[in-house]
């Protein structure tokens, strides 16, 4: 798990180490979906081939695997907060890697969609591009909910202040609140 610490953001890694995912790489991640975005839209218009719709089976699982993690975050918090047993180090780097991942991924969706709507927003008469711009807008809601989990996710990895792991719930009497 990652201790609260630094002069930064909570969990601020050391160089080279393992840390919370910031503003700024994910501001970067909306940037380089919306350069992805443009380019294979820009590519397929200028190919004259199709723009395909986005099915809807991709807002579909973007929304079931974020309620997924949002689900599996809550009860590693608890888990931490509670300081149940220790917690094994493989599941704490699983957990922040994994909502690294959904955060970065939801981002880069997100941007390249944005794009991919933009560019039909003004054929919104025009049956087709509609749906283009319908399932683009889904799928965008759906990116967002996706990063969202994964930095819920990443964040309860983070450790309380001052816990050392020293003690466990079993080391406490009962009834005592032990100190954060």
């Amino acid at each position: 798990m990652i201790e609260q610490q630094g002069p930064g953001l909570p969990g601020d890694p050391s160089p080279g180490g393992l840390g919370l995912t910031t503003r700024r790489q994910a501001v970067i991640s909306v940037m380089a979906g919306m350069l992805l975005g443009w380019f294979i839209v820009g590519t397929l218009q200028a190919t004259g081939q199709l723009v395909p719709v986005t099915p809807w089976s991709l807002p579909l699982v973007l929304g079931a695997l974020g309620a997924a993690a949002l689900v599996y975050a809550r009860v590693l918090r608890r888990q931490v907060a509670d300081r149940r047993g220790d917690l094994p180090h493989e599941s704490g780097v699983r957990a922040l890697v994994l909502g690294k991942t959904m955060l970065m991924t939801g981002a880069v969706l997100a941007g390249g969609h944005l794009v991919y709507v933009l560019v039909y927003l003004g054929s919104w008469s025009i049956p087709a591009p509609r749906q283009r711009v319908i399932h683009g807008l889904v799928t965008i809601l759906a990116s967002a909910i996706f990063a969202l989990a994964g930095r819920e996710l990443e964040r309860a990895c983070l450790v309380p202040p001052g816990y050392d792991g020293s003690e466990t719930d079993e080391d406490a009497e009962p009834g005592t609140d032990q100190p954060a």
